[in-house]
């Protein structure tokens, strides 16, 4: 069985990035009721287990909970094999890389940057989110 990819729940600890990731997956197609946020690996750990989100696009560093420590705790501690975990930073990609060594975790980790992106010509939205392939081509 697929996933859902309805859902998508956007962790980062920055107002304004969620705002860009909002409004890049709602120009590409998700509709606003569908698309959450959280401050927090916690937060966002908490509406996992509430509403069943089933897609995360999460930050690396972040208070409380960080991007690394909530991806292991569903994908690994729970299993959670019907979850999608989209990890971005604005951290330099060796740093994440060697933090997830040993985690056993094998996410995809995206650049902060991409974000800001023109998601109709971003590959990984399709890559990672192939739902919205469809509706990104015809932008």
């Amino acid at each position: 069985m697929h996933p859902d990819y309805s859902s998508i729940l956007i962790v980062d600890n920055a107002e304004f990035i969620r705002m860009i990731a909002r409004l890049r997956l709602e120009g590409a197609g998700v509709p606003p009721k569908n698309i959450h946020e959280a401050e927090n690996g916690q937060e966002a750990y908490d509406l996992v287990v509430a509403q069943g989100i089933p897609n995360i696009l999460c930050d690396y560093e972040m208070a409380v909970m960080d991007g690394i420590k909530l991806a292991t705790k569903l994908l690994i501690t729970e299993q959670r094999q019907d979850i999608r975990f989209v990890l971005f930073s604005g951290t330099p990609l060796a740093k994440i890389t060697a933090a997830l060594i040993g985690t056993g975790l094998n996410i995809p980790v995206i650049p902060k940057t991409r974000l800001r992106e023109n998601w109709h010509a971003a590959d990984f939205i399709s890559a990672w989110f192939p739902e919205l392939t469809t509706t990104l081509s015809r932008q």
